[in-house]
């Protein structure tokens, strides 16, 4: 008899097991934003989604916990995306991943089923507090399609907004002074600093790594100045073993060498912008952008800069211990053709980025490093850019 029991608690449970995934309509939390979205004609259906935790932090990983409903199998090759974009649309990153993980060879249909997708990390450089969420399944290049009343014109299906911690950007200003008229003669482009005017001006603070976790090791003190016919920047670099060995002008030193480098885009619009850079060696690299970040690129742009460098050590001797070296760059006003007044007036501002990257002598892994960190790979990525107030005060 106790045989015959437990075979039929067995088959009743059995009976009443649920495939992995499948929810009851009352297992969905309260707190589960609502979405009933439809895709292909009801062939699938959102109906709540949320996030866990319910308010994403930077820099940490989250999940986003959705509930489906499907009349329709699913064919071989779709999968499930996420995009998640900042109110403007400017900032976007995206999580794509197979429906359910991928265990349901057959979808229960007409169930409801739970999907979570475990999204890395909320990148630091997500410039908001509020997260705006695309989903949607596609397969190659094709899309489900959403009902028309939550399609946002891409076959997305946009989703109530998230809130989400609020970023902890590193922000800044440099206020580049004008030289003061009796110590204009003792300018000089040999990448010493020794002028008077170099101890005046004031610094942009410490260098961050560009993914703005930490504090560069390889510290640089970047300085600005200017007078009616340039503006003015040197970086000073600590750095125990010099290293760069190209040659020519426009050489790819940004690869190779180590090197400072200045972004500027005077209006700020993102669309037209300036690269400059100058080597441990001397050599010079710079390239005019056009249209965005990366596009419209022209090395044969010549910048029009003077520059010298000062080695205090042995370039490319990895047996002895460098102290570092310095880097003086005189830009002309016209460079910056898209800046409001050339020059500029005071109380006007500019956008820029000052980079470092150090080789380590060449054999060891590269410290990539900036005055105002971009927050990704990328030097271009321009958001983040600092500002460069002009102030029309003297400093002798």
């Amino acid at each position: 008899m106790k045989r015959i029991a437990v075979l039929i608690t067995f088959f009743v449970v059995a009976a009443c097991s649920k495939p992995a995934g499948v929810v009851k309509e009352s297992e969905i939390p309260v707190f589960a934003q609502k979405v009933n979205a439809s895709f292909d004609d009801g062939a699938a259906e959102l109906i709540s989604f949320y996030t866990d935790p319910l308010k994403p932090q930077h820099g940490q990983s989250f999940k986003i916990v959705s509930f489906w409903r499907f009349k329709k199998q699913l064919s071989e090759g779709w999968k499930m995306f996420y995009h998640f974009e900042d109110p403007s649309g400017e900032q976007i990153f995206v999580y794509d991943h197979p429906f359910a993980d991928g265990r349901m060879k057959e979808l229960p249909l007409n169930d409801i089923i739970r999907d979570d997708a475990a999204v890395k990390e909320l990148p630091v450089w997500f410039d908001s507090d509020k997260m705006i969420v695309h989903a949607g399944f596609f397969k190659g290049n094709d899309r489900m399609t959403p009902e028309p009343a939550l399609n946002d014109g891409k076959n997305r299906a946009k989703l109530p907004p998230v809130e989400i911690s609020k970023p902890k950007l590193v922000k800044k200003q440099m206020k580049v002074y004008a030289v003061a008229g009796e110590s204009r003669n003792q300018i000089k482009i040999d990448g010493k600093l020794k002028e008077s005017y170099w101890q005046n001006a004031q610094t942009g603070g410490k260098f961050w790594l560009t993914s703005g976790e930490n504090m560069a090791q390889k510290q640089t003190i970047v300085r600005t100045a200017m007078d009616e016919k340039y503006f003015y920047v040197s970086f000073d670099c600590e750095d125990d073993d010099v290293y760069a060995t190209l040659k020519n002008s426009d050489d790819k030193i940004y690869d190779h060498d180590d090197v400072v480098e200045i972004f500027v885009d005077g209006d700020g619009d993102k669309d037209e912008y300036w690269e400059m850079q100058v080597s441990a060696a001397g050599v010079k690299f710079d390239a005019s952008f056009k249209g965005g970040p990366r596009k419209g690129m022209d090395v044969a742009w010549d910048s029009g800069i003077k520059f010298a460098v000062q080695v205090d050590g042995t370039l490319n001797k990895s047996d002895d211990t460098d102290k570092g070296w310095s880097a003086e760059i005189a830009i002309p006003w016209a460079t910056i053709v898209d800046s409001t007044h050339i020059p500029p007036k005071d109380g006007d501002v500019w956008k820029a980025y000052m980079y470092r990257i150090d080789r380590n002598g060449g054999n060891k892994k590269p410290e990539f490093s900036a005055w105002v960190p971009p927050y990704k790979g990328d030097f271009h990525y321009l958001r983040n850019m600092g500002d460069l107030i002009f102030v029309y005060e003297e400093i002798l």
